[in-house]
């Protein structure tokens, strides 16, 4: 049991300069648990995860592990069953020889270290973490395909299998302990899979469930085909859609409670051949720690350093650019944990709001509420903001009032769906926003990608075909071969040689002549001219550098870039 002393309140209260007024609060709260204390300091915004849970594990002489930064061994979580873990609180993480290291809420705890040892028959080398972490980690990592079927099992379908049934019957079903336990198993094994998106496809003989891992779809479960409706219906009640209308595309949101957090679904029921399918979007991360930190996000260090000083320029627009599902929003957050400082006053506009980061004031947009991105922008403009995040430009008028919100002193971060940075120069005047704000209002443009990452336990070196190399690179016979590389597939990866995924970026930084280019309605062409004399370099650029150095292939550095200008 970790001690709630005098010298732990003092420590905190020093690191984190909580008001006296706001320590009794929470020192009431927390009801003299430790762990219930540092809990409050964090949701109350006053310190981190990493740096409450590194102060509070040095106190025990003890290593804190952010379990959300943390890939489990699936041969460690095998060596102690689900309901043993919950029972003690602890998850094992990975094995290095023949100690597993095990998170747990009570590492001092020397007792429980030791029966865990003889539950597993190995030495446990004990980490903190927060209860929180564990209890989702536990739910999530837990979860696998034969949850789902021993679920199935369970229900009684014969009324859909003959399709004889009344409205009384789906709704019994639907909110019948076995199918909401079946709906929230399939959402689990999708975040254990860091899915992005959730397929239920109604087959005329089976209902397929699949995954978008790291970009790919990914078939992951078969069930019974009289599951289509009840399995349907039940994600519609979630996301507070009209179960009785099955003949009209649906829109909805849903959300989906976990320790750590609430995770937001956006769901859509599309009518289709053998019933309705429903796909559901993940919106922001179970994982958001470790998505808000800049140099984490595997930038280029010729990247990473002019972006860092565009980002510590008091005024102007910087735009990230990129597909749908591009990783847009994970850089923005990251550029505004960089940026974060209590000396600063800093809104975030969204539809959704993906991240909830408690020293930022977030707002979402509604429109049926009057919510709309150009009201509320107008409205945060009277707040006082040092820098405004504007998670996407949608039409004129709200790029007209970002543009002159960056000539104003105020530094604003947003979005462009543009096939690379280039073109974000151009957009807002094809939008209609008017060159004389357009120009002095930019100071930089990232352009990126997501690619797959190579898995580090198949990834072997690899010699592509000469004609490839030809056709990207300056390169001729009798010339050394580059080394690339390429993922063999196996367990750890799903047998397809990638895990996670990784950005490529490109980044313009605006300067003078790019400016004066702007003014005088230089066409694409030349502004891109101009930008690769100053030292642009191309998505793809960025891309190849890291397949050679072993980070992804150059088969998905091609595949990811395919559609850019340059391959024409």
């Amino acid at each position: 049991m970790i001690e709630l002393t005098k010298s732990l309140i003092a420590n905190f209260q020093e690191k984190a300069r909580i008001p006296a007024s706001s320590l009794d609060g929470m020192l009431k709260a927390a009801n003299q648990d430790t762990i219930e204390f540092v809990q409050f300091v964090i949701t109350d915004g006053y310190l981190d995860r990493d740096t409450a849970g590194d102060l509070l594990a040095a106190m025990i002489n003890c290593t804190y592990v952010n379990l959300g930064k943390t890939l489990f061994q699936k041969e460690a979580l095998a060596l102690l069953p689900g309901e043993i873990a919950e029972r003690y609180q602890a998850i094992p993480l990975y094995q290095m020889g023949d100690a597993v290291t095990v998170g747990m809420v009570r590492p001092d705890d020397a007792n429980a270290v030791k029966e865990l040892s003889t539950l597993m028959m190995k030495p446990v080398s004990p980490v903190f973490c927060f209860r929180d972490e564990i209890e989702s980690a536990i739910k999530v990592s837990y979860q696998s395909t034969s949850n789902v079927d021993a679920l199935v099992a369970k229900l009684d379908l014969s009324p859909f299998l003959s399709g004889k049934f009344s409205e009384k019957q789906l709704t019994d079903l639907v909110e019948s302990r076995p199918l909401v336990a079946l709906s929230d198993s399939i959402i689990l094994l999708a975040l254990k899979e860091r899915a992005s998106d959730i397929h239920i496809e109604p087959k005329k003989n089976e209902v397929v469930v699949r995954f978008r891992i790291d970009g790919v779809l990914v078939d992951k479960l078969f069930l019974p085909v009289e599951m289509a409706l009840p399995l349907a219906s039940r994600y519609k009640i979630m996301a507070e859609m009209d179960i009785t209308e099955r003949r009209k595309p649906q829109d909805g949101r849903l959300s989906f409670p976990l320790p750590t957090k609430n995770l937001d679904l956006r769901v859509s029921s599309l009518p289709v051949m053998h019933g309705e399918k429903v796909v559901m979007r993940i919106l922001g991360s179970l994982y958001t720690s470790a998505a808000l930190n800049l140099d984490k996000l595997d930038f280029s260090p010729e990247i990473l350093r002019p972006f860092k000083a565009t980002l510590k320029q008091p005024q102007g627009i910087l735009f990230v650019t990129g597909p749908t599902g591009s990783g847009k929003s994970s850089t923005l957050y990251a550029a505004l944990n960089f940026i974060n400082t209590p000396e600063i006053n800093i809104v975030t506009i969204e539809d959704p709001v993906e991240y909830d980061v408690p020293s930022l004031n977030q707002v979402m947009v509604n429109d049926k509420a009057g919510r709309s991105f150009e009201a509320v922008l107008r409205s945060v403009l009277r707040q006082d903001p040092d820098a405004i995040l504007v998670g996407e430009i949608r039409d004129t008028e709200t790029a007209r009032i970002a543009a002159q919100a960056a000539l104003t002193g105020h530094l604003v971060l947003t979005t462009l769906h543009t096939s690379d940075a280039i073109q974000a120069t151009t957009r807002l005047l094809e939008m209609g926003v008017e060159r004389f704000i357009v120009a002095p209002s930019i100071i930089g443009v990232l352009g990126q990608r997501l690619v797959r990452r190579l898995c580090e336990y198949c990834k072997t070196e690899h010699q592509p075909d000469p004609d490839i190399l030809r056709q990207y690179f300056f390169w001729r016979e009798g010339a050394t071969l580059p080394v690339f590389y390429r993922g063999e597939g196996c367990e750890h990866c799903g047998k397809t040689g990638y895990s996670g995924r990784i950005g490529i970026h490109e980044y313009l930084k605006v300067t003078p002549q790019i400016r004066e280019a702007v003014l005088r309605e230089r066409d694409y062409d030349e502004i891109m001219a101009i930008a690769i004399r100053q030292g642009f370099k191309k998505l793809r650029y960025d891309g190849f550098k890291k397949a050679l150095r072993g980070l992804t292939s150059l088969e998905e550095v091609v595949r990811a870039t395919a559609s850019l200008e340059d391959d024409k």
